[in-house]
């Protein structure tokens, strides 16, 4: 299966397994995440924002949704994220929105249509029916089929594409 990392996700994924649609996605994607990145999306630090998710499972969210690693795509997903975790607040999109427009080091910084991407994420996230997805432990998962875990989580496969189009 040969694909471009830059673009969304455009092969069938339903009928995979989460951990077999991860290995084969993801087998070779290992970036090193810049400091000011960690200090405001990771769990593990003490000033992370809300929708903070490890590496891991962010990308099990990427997958889910049907995005591929381009800066939008990025966008869209930290947006879900953001956007699904009940603690987010208007304070919390400024701070976020401001470092990853002025702070984050390039190819992390977001331009304006990154914004209007996150944007569409943070009202998807919050549109669906689980929350906390940020905190779901996504290992309990792996031998889930996507179409599964998309119902499961209200995560529309025909909305997906829907999205995508009004980015475009």
């Amino acid at each position: 299966m040969g694909f471009d990392l830059d673009t969304t996700f455009q092969i069938d994924v339903d009928h995979i397994k989460l951990k077999e649609a991860y290995s084969t996605i993801f087998r070779l994607h290992n970036p090193k995440i810049p400091f000011i990145i960690w200090l405001l999306e990771n769990p593990n630090s003490p000033l992370a924002l809300p929708g903070k998710i490890s590496l891991h499972d962010h990308d099990y969210i990427h997958i889910l949704l049907g995005r591929g690693i381009s800066p939008p795509d990025e966008a869209f997903v930290i947006g879900f994220t953001m956007g699904n975790d009940l603690n987010t607040n208007k304070i919390h999109l400024l701070i976020f929105k401001f470092f990853a427009k002025f702070i984050y080091p390039y190819p992390y910084k977001f331009s304006k249509l990154d914004l209007i991407n996150f944007d569409l994420g943070f009202i998807y996230g919050k549109k669906i029916k689980i929350k906390q997805i940020n905190e779901v432990i996504f290992e309990n998962y792996h031998n889930e089929t996507i179409k599964y875990l998309r119902n499961y989580f209200g995560i529309s496969a025909d909305e997906i594409p829907l999205i995508q189009h009004i980015e475009i």
